[in-house]
């Protein structure tokens, strides 16, 4: 049994949509949804659905079926209960995380909970993502294939155009922290051609997407949990740094999640938000500090340029994001 955890933010619909899909996968699981002080009624939601009160949302464009079967037991957890192991044999719980912890901070319950019942893998599974039926299974393989593996990830498609490629792994440029996708736009049907036209180049670190991730509970108990301190982008790559080299990501190309393109964040697939350019600039600058602290000026000196190049472009938004995180006044929520 593979615990399959979700970060819900004032998004119950696309979490039950999610549930749905998870509900099909042909690998045992049990989903967990950590609400981050949703003030939508999200548990609310998703726990009447679940018990049969409510219906669930439409979803008229789902690109894989979704299970037409509710959970076998919904339990509602605090966050206390659920990190000591607590929830029965409940098939979904829900968990009042207790405030907007960020993603790390949700995961983290969520994967305390997996450490406390001894679970061999943990699924970090966006709640606006479906999945193919197979790609907890495919996860799972290839990290029992070498123990050397900490870190598996799925290829992401785009829920809206699921013939092409958000992109099958991310990769960190080791110079400048900049992030990027690999395989973004490139046809989703043979995904090991999109590893050959777009590798991992000698200057980057590979790590997983981090809408869907695998991880085992040896790299866990070794490495650690995400670092809460980024509060949204950059968790991923910070723990693929940690468990190098002593552990390596693998990518499972056969398995296959649908994204909807940072519903939850913000962005949207033509560009990001203001407020999550400001977080993404925050976290590269919080990355580089703590792993390569010398090259900081380096870092912030491309941000800048960055910053400069979008409003030259007429991208105010990314601009003020990027100088607002240089400056030290993108503020975490409370």
């Amino acid at each position: 049994m593979v615990p399959v955890i979700l970060v819900n933010w004032n998004g119950w619909r696309d979490s039950i949509a999610c549930i749905r899909a998870c509900l099909a996968l042909d690998h045992p699981a049990r989903i967990l949804v950590c609400d981050n002080g949703s003030h939508d009624g999200s548990v609310e939601r998703i726990a009447a659905w679940a018990r049969g009160e409510t219906p669930a949302p439409d979803v008229p464009d789902s690109p894989v079926p979704l299970s037409g079967r509710r959970p076998s037991g919904v339990v509602i957890l605090d966050r206390a209960a659920a990190e000591r192991g607590e929830g029965g044999d409940a098939e979904l719980l829900l968990i009042r995380t207790g405030g907007n912890l960020g993603f790390a901070g949700g995961n983290n319950v969520g994967l305390r909970w997996a450490l406390a019942r001894g679970c061999t893998h943990a699924w970090l599974l966006n709640n606006d993502t479906v999945v193919a039926a197979n790609a907890l299974g495919a996860l799972v393989r290839l990290a029992d294939s070498d123990p050397a593996i900490g870190l598996v990830g799925s290829v992401l498609a785009e829920y809206h155009r699921p013939g092409r490629l958000q992109g099958y792994a991310g990769v960190l440029d080791l110079r400048s922290f900049k992030g990027r996708h690999l395989g973004i736009g490139v046809a989703a049907s043979d995904p090991a051609a999109a590893m050959l036209v777009d590798p991992v180049r000698p200057h980057e670190r590979c790590y997983p997407i981090g809408a869907s991730m695998l991880v085992t509970a040896t790299f866990l108990r070794d490495v650690g949990l995400m670092e809460e301190r980024y509060f949204l982008y950059y968790e991923e790559a910070d723990w693929a740094l940690r468990g190098h080299p002593r552990y390596r990501v693998a990518i499972a190309d056969d398995s296959i999640v649908y994204h909807k393109v940072g519903a939850s964040a913000g962005s949207t697939p033509q560009g990001l938000s203001a407020r999550s350019v400001g977080f993404l600039y925050r976290s590269r600058l919080a990355c580089a500090r703590r792993f390569a602290p010398r090259r900081l000026p380096w870092v912030a000196a491309c941000i800048l340029s960055e910053a400069g190049r979008a409003l030259l472009r007429g991208r105010t938004g990314r601009a003020i994001g990027a100088v607002r995180a240089l400056t030290g006044r993108v503020r975490v929520p409370r």
